[in-house]
């Protein structure tokens, strides 16, 4: 018995079937909920006329110390079932991370000074009517940015209507 499969595309875009561009790196936003309700909320605009390698080492700068603890761990358990002594695989932990950790802090600090940021504190407990119109804002530039980014990965947008945004956006968050 032989089966055939088939395969016919269906009229509608599905999201999987839909070829996408890689994520620009623009930049990101962080939240933090507190145990008494205060949400902080950091938004950070790259440079759009910053080098894209150079955005991407700034992400990686953003995420190395979770990257370099998770390693740190991995290496540590690596290092005892190896039968290392605990004090030379902390150095040979330390004599990694650290210089990688300053070189990359180093050569992403101009991207990182040149970012545009905006923050914002709000208390679900006390409304506060200028901690709520910082947080408007942060809201509406994140939220312009992260459909943009959506959209460009999609194909929905073109390159240059999601540079006009990123600028927009890179522009209204450094006033």
């Amino acid at each position: 018995m032989v089966m055939e499969q088939r395969f016919t595309p269906s009229e509608h875009r599905h999201p999987a079937a839909v070829a996408r561009r890689p994520r620009p790196h623009w930049g990101h936003l962080s939240r933090s909920v507190s145990r008494y309700g205060v949400v902080s909320s950091e938004l950070v605009v790259y440079s759009p006329d910053a080098a894209e390698r150079d955005r991407r080492w700034a992400e990686l700068s953003r995420v190395f110390g979770t990257v370099v603890a998770g390693g740190a761990l991995l290496a540590w358990i690596g290092f005892a079932a190896a039968g290392v002594p605990p004090l030379i695989a902390l150095l040979a932990i330390a004599a990694v991370a650290i210089p990688a950790g300053i070189v990359l802090a180093r050569s992403t600090r101009a991207v990182r000074h040149e970012a545009a940021r905006v923050a914002s504190c709000t208390s679900g407990l006390q409304p506060d009517t200028a901690d709520r119109e910082a947080q408007r804002r942060l809201d509406a530039l994140a939220d312009a940015m992260q459909q943009a980014s959506e959209e460009y990965r999609s194909g929905a947008m073109d390159p240059e209507r999601f540079l006009q945004v990123w600028r927009a956006t890179y522009v209204h968050a450094q006033a």
